[in-house]
């Protein structure tokens, strides 16, 4: 079962609603390919859906293991681990892997290296990133609350509590960590 044919049946078992099979034919091509990065890349992406945020981690790390170059697997790598992960070793594994994305224009990477920097308290160069992060991004509920976190730091109320509710609007009842310090802050703000 080589990679392609592994993607292409996995896609059609998916559209066909058939998980269970969808899956299985997803791992066995990663157990008899070596270096399926195209089947690891879906499978981290599933299991970050899931909510197996390790299991998707750890499939990062293989990735970025077989090829340190590509700035997407680092970008997820480091997002990943800065937002699901509270240990200072980890933040600053985070920051060195996302340190290549200083500079560049892409939302999803601002976001990245904006949150990373506001961890390690760079507020003002957090938010010359998570600014228009948000703006590129203005459907993504993780990136306004990022955005709204930095703002209140910096005292910027009214900003923050207007990122914040745009975060919670767009998250609806999702029960994640940022979500539930999100409502809670915004409460505190609005008091």
């Amino acid at each position: 079962l080589n990679e392609t044919a592994a993607r292409l049946l996995y896609t059609l078992l998916l559209q066909q609603e058939r998980m269970d099979e969808a899956v299985a034919v997803l791992d066995a091509g990663i157990a008899v390919n070596d270096n399926a990065a195209t089947l690891r890349w879906i499978k981290a992406g599933m299991l970050e859906q899931d909510g197996d945020i390790d299991g998707a981690i750890a499939i990062y790390e293989e990735l970025y293991a077989l090829n340190s170059g590509d700035v997407i697997v680092a970008n997820n790598l480091a997002s990943l681990i800065a937002t699901h992960r509270d240990d200072a070793a980890s933040l600053e594994r985070a920051y060195v892997i996302a340190r290549r994305l200083r500079g560049m224009d892409i939302p999803a990477f601002q976001d990245t290296y904006g949150w990373i920097v506001y961890r390690r308290g760079d507020t003002a160069e957090a938010l010359d990133y998570l600014a228009p992060a948000a703006a590129g991004l203005p459907g993504d509920p993780l990136v306004q609350y990022h955005l709204g976190k930095v703002q209140h730091t910096l005292g910027r109320t009214e900003d923050a509590v207007q990122s914040l509710t745009r975060a919670l609007d767009l998250a609806g009842d999702s029960p994640l960590p940022q979500f539930v310090d999100a409502r809670a802050l915004l409460t505190e703000l609005l008091q």
